[in-house]
């Protein structure tokens, strides 16, 4: 009897965390690639202009979950089932994203108490809004350089054909996808939808994808040639989507930003023939042409926005009526549908409540949204780890537009498709890799006989 060491493979006492990392997870990535795909071109209209009852009346509860939920929760399924080790893997992957377990806690709890105490409310928002980042969290943790990198290249795709699409519709008054709120058709509304719906959830993640062009140096998967030219089209976009928040403070940054290199380029920085070239040229280009779209009354619309608020701000301070005359079990617990859909009428509130810290505590109180809150920013705090500092003006600017729309109080990605900018373009793949060789089902099937995992030593005796 003697012992054959065998490479590539370990025993079984020996614990799946500490292996090498592969390059990809076979169907796995397939799905969060999938996923990744419906997320950002499936939004609330273009599934209600496919037939699917998302965003409207009636329908099944299966139609009020994204595609895109559905793919991120089969992959994550698929990921846990498929490992050597589904327990312990799932306790490592909890535990390295402590952020997103708390969140995905927060929001079972949420759930348990809307079913039990608030049955005129609905819990769907919790799944698309706040479930699906906290998947994605996951998902991305194990997701190899290969899988990132692919996501990160349909991610630009998607965004720039989104940005030209937005400035045909808002030239043209065509729309790939009817604006429907309601159930009803918003024929007077000149802001562009594109494939990422809602204006202010296209004007967020135009914003965030351009922030993150502007303030971090390595971007995965875009030539350094093609950064400047993409930041011009999205700030070009931007007033076509017509969400002033998101506008101003994109443009602030892209301004910081240029006057800092103006102000070195004063200071004998020195700067490059070509980009000295592409300044001359296209800079006095760009003048004549926002002059003639000017005269000829592109941006009057957008311009009335700032000029004409129709009660949008007015209606950020009305916000705080809604608390007025509310009971000690009010504020715990939080009003009724009925009583606070008629303080929302009574107070002119045309757009409903525009914060999403104000829209929680409304609705379900002060002890389950304190509960909610705390996951969300536990949350940040995963996106903060992965992605270090080149993730905080992305985040800080997220913050901000869901403080002052319905964000994730209601059904929106507003947080789901940043997370996916965030860990594509921005997170880096860590030094100490996880193995997943085998763990993809699929792998499982076709292999003949169980093997223990790659990595370490297994004794096998045979006769000489």
């Amino acid at each position: 009897m003697t012992a054959s060491w065998r490479p590539g493979e370990q025993s079984l006492g020996h614990s799946v965390l500490s292996a090498p990392q592969q390059t990809g997870r076979g169907l796995v990535d397939v799905l969060l690639v999938l996923g990744v795909v419906a997320m950002m071109t499936l939004s609330s209209f273009a599934l209600g202009f496919f037939g699917i009852p998302y965003d409207s009346a009636g329908g099944s509860i299966v139609t009020k979950i994204h595609p895109g939920t559905y793919l991120f929760s089969l992959a994550l399924a698929l990921a846990v089932i498929a490992n050597r080790n589904p327990v312990v893997y799932t306790l490592d992957l909890f535990l390295r994203c402590l952020g997103s377990t708390f969140l995905l806690l927060a929001c079972l709890l949420m759930w348990a108490f809307i079913s039990r105490f608030k049955p005129d409310y609905t819990v769907s928002f919790l799944i698309d809004s706040l479930i699906a980042p906290a998947l994605i969290v996951f998902l991305f943790a194990d997701a190899g350089s290969r899988t990132r990198l692919t996501i990160a290249r349909l991610v630009h795709i998607i965004l720039v054909f989104n940005c030209f699409l937005s400035i045909v519709e808002g030239l043209s008054g065509w729309r790939l996808f009817p604006f429907i709120l309601n159930e009803r058709a918003q024929t007077w509304e000149y802001r562009a939808t594109g494939l990422l719906g809602h204006p202010l959830i296209g004007a967020l993640i135009t914003g965030v994808y351009a922030v993150i062009l502007m303030t971090v140096r390595d971007v995965r998967g875009l030539s350094e040639r093609w950064r400047k030219p993409i930041v011009l089209l999205c700030l070009v976009t931007m007033p076509f989507i017509g969400s002033r928040t998101s506008f101003t403070v994109v443009y602030a940054v892209g301004a910081v930003i240029a006057g800092r290199s103006i102000w070195g380029f004063l200071r004998g920085q020195a700067i490059s023939v070509r980009t000295q070239v592409a300044l001359l040229v296209l800079v006095p280009l760009a003048l004549v042409a926002l002059a003639g779209l000017y005269h000829a009354g592109v941006f009057d619309k957008f311009i009335d926005r700032f000029t004409q608020d129709k009660s949008s701000a007015q209606s950020r301070v009305l916000l705080f009526n809604l608390f007025k005359d509310s009971s000690l079990a009010d504020w715990l617990f939080g009003q009724s549908s009925a009583a606070l859909d008629t303080n929302v009428r009574l107070n002119g509130l045309t757009e409903g409540i525009e914060n999403s810290w104000a829209g929680l505590l409304l609705r379900f109180g002060l002890v389950m949204s304190t509960v909610l809150w705390f996951g969300v920013i536990a949350w940040f705090t995963d996106l903060l780890r992965a992605a270090g500092r080149g993730a905080v003006l992305p985040i800080v600017f997220v913050l901000l537009i869901v403080s002052t729309t319905t964000g994730f109080s209601g059904k929106t990605t507003m947080l789901t498709i940043p997370a996916i900018l965030i860990l594509a373009l921005v997170a880096k793949v860590s030094n100490v890799e996880r193995s997943f060789e085998g763990n993809d089902l699929v792998l499982q099937i076709r292999r003949q006989a169980p093997q223990a995992a790659s990595g370490g030593i297994r004794r096998s005796s045979r006769r000489r």
